[in-house]
C-alpha cells in the first residue's frame, strides 16, 4: 500500500460493478484492517527477524484492490516478556505447507492382512 508492504486482516471481499459501462467486468476489492508498523526496538534487537505489531481492529480500515494482495500470512499472538508492550502480534510467513508437501505428509500404506 502506497509503495510499502503492510500486514492486514481481510474483513471481507466484494465486487464493484461500474454503472456507466454495462459490459465492463467488475473490479474486486477487499476491506482490510491494517496492523501497526513493527515495534522498532524488537525489530532491531532481533536482527530484523521479528515483525511484532499491534492489531488496530476497526481503527485502521482500508479498501484495497484485490490485486495488491501479494501473500497470505498468519498473525500469531506474541508471548509477552516483562519488557514487551501488551497485545503484540507477529508475522508467520511460512505456514508449513511447503514442508508438508516435501514429505508428502503421509506414511506409505501397508496392505491390511486378511484375518480369515
Amino acid at each position: 500500500m502506497n509503495g510499502q508492504i503492510e500486514f492486514a486482516e481481510v474483513q471481507f471481499y466484494f465486487l464493484h460493478f461500474a454503472t456507466d459501462l454495462e459490459d465492463a467486468p467488475p473490479s474486486a476489492y477487499a476491506l482490510v484492517s491494517v496492523y501497526s508498523h513493527p515495534i522498532q526496538r524488537l525489530l532491531n534487537e532481533l536482527s530484523q527477524t521479528l515483525w511484532a505489531c499491534h492489531y488496530c481492529g476497526d481503527n485502521d480500515l482500508w479498501v484495497i484492490n484485490l490485486s495488491s494482495i501479494v501473500s497470505c500470512v498468519s498473525m500469531q499472538p506474541l508471548p509477552r516478556l516483562p519488557t514487551d508492550p501488551y497485545g503484540l502480534w507477529f508475522v508467520v510467513e511460512k505456514l508449513g505447507l511447503e514442508d508438508f508437501w516435501l514429505t508428502s505428509g503421509a506414511e506409505p500404506l501397508e496392505p491390511v492382512p486378511n484375518v480369515n
